[in-house]
């Protein structure tokens, strides 16, 4: 396939799929690998003002993200950071990495995973609960999409 074959819009608000969740909050693809040519993948992401996710790492994918909305508090490695509105955080693959949001209402952000297949696993996930309780069986889902979880969210509640 082409480049010229691959060509799409996406009015605002649209994405590809209807409405999609991952662990129960807002996702919207905006290209998956199946646009891309498994180059990248790109999506929205609302997250409410609870979530943090499991300390984890990607073997294969880089991943990034904007903060368009919100604040986020971002472990990766040793650092720590905390990414509000109009920031932009890279994490590597191979570097163990966690967030949660900080801000008292949800945060927005649009992440870019590179290459691309995040997509399976936000399906698997559409609806999981993210809990400490969860985590065998989201570590499960993970390492069949390249992913491992390290443990429960290093963020104290």
């Amino acid at each position: 396939m082409t480049g010229g074959d691959r060509r799409y819009m996406l009015k605002p608000g649209e994405g590809l799929g209807g409405g999609r969740t991952f662990f129960g909050q807002p996702l919207r693809m905006l290209a998956t690998g199946q646009e891309t040519g498994d180059e990248f993948t790109l999506f929205e992401r609302r997250v409410a003002h609870t979530f943090r996710t499991p300390w984890h790492v990607h073997h294969i994918e880089d991943e990034a993200f904007y903060v368009l909305s919100g604040a986020l508090e971002v472990a990766c490695g040793d650092a720590r950071w905390r990414a509000e509105t109009g920031a932009f955080v890279f994490l590597p693959h191979s570097v163990p990495h966690a967030f949660r949001v900080v801000s008292e209402d949800e945060a927005v952000t649009l992440h870019l995973t590179q290459p691309s297949g995040f997509e399976e696993f936000a399906a698997e996930m559409a609806d999981a609960e993210l809990s400490d309780a969860n985590l065998p069986a989201i570590a499960e889902a993970a390492h069949r999409a390249g992913y491992e979880v390290l443990g429960p969210s290093p963020f104290a509640d």
